[in-house]
């Protein structure tokens, strides 16, 4: 796979997460980076591993400066990662933007020589009764149980 076919591939994946999906792509060293997306009702968020969680040349300035340009909100002490927020419904070309910003975080910053040796871990996280309200055992068995782990063949990575 190239990294054309990665951005690709993930722009459809992140198209076609649903409601309280939880997506996080993995660089084949732990100390290498990720980038992690978690969908609501109305926003798909972003998140880059900040300099704290990645080890050797991804934390230099000249990196710093990359992420920036590519689009990249700058970590912070509440929250230390790279952050980016899409506003739901989308346009195609907003995807195609998010998924270009998380090829330079992974292949430029975080040096994944080869997107091949990325993996992913997945879920929808189940929906639940929320708190004070009350609701009859019929709506509460209709609830969504979720999906652990949610399986996405079409993004051509391996489940770690």
């Amino acid at each position: 796979m190239t990294w054309v076919e990665f951005q690709s591939r993930l722009r459809g994946t992140l198209r076609s997460l649903g409601d309280h999906s939880v997506l996080i792509v993995t660089a084949p060293s732990d100390e290498a980076g990720y980038v992690q997306f978690i969908v609501d009702e109305d926003t798909l968020f972003a998140e880059a591993s900040g300099p704290e969680f990645v080890g050797g040349a991804a934390a230099h300035d000249a990196d710093d400066l990359t992420m920036l340009a590519a689009g990249w909100t700058a970590p912070t002490r509440p929250l230390p990662n790279w952050s980016f927020g899409l506003s739901l419904p989308a346009l195609t070309s907003e995807y195609a933007e998010l998924a270009d910003r998380c090829a330079v975080a992974l292949r430029d910053v975080f040096h994944v020589e080869h997107p091949g040796s990325l993996g992913y871990r997945a879920w929808r996280e189940p929906e639940t009764q929320p708190p004070g309200v009350t609701w009859s055992a019929e709506r509460i068995e209709r609830l969504d149980p979720g999906e652990n782990p949610l399986l996405l063949p079409e993004l051509g990575l391996q489940p770690v």
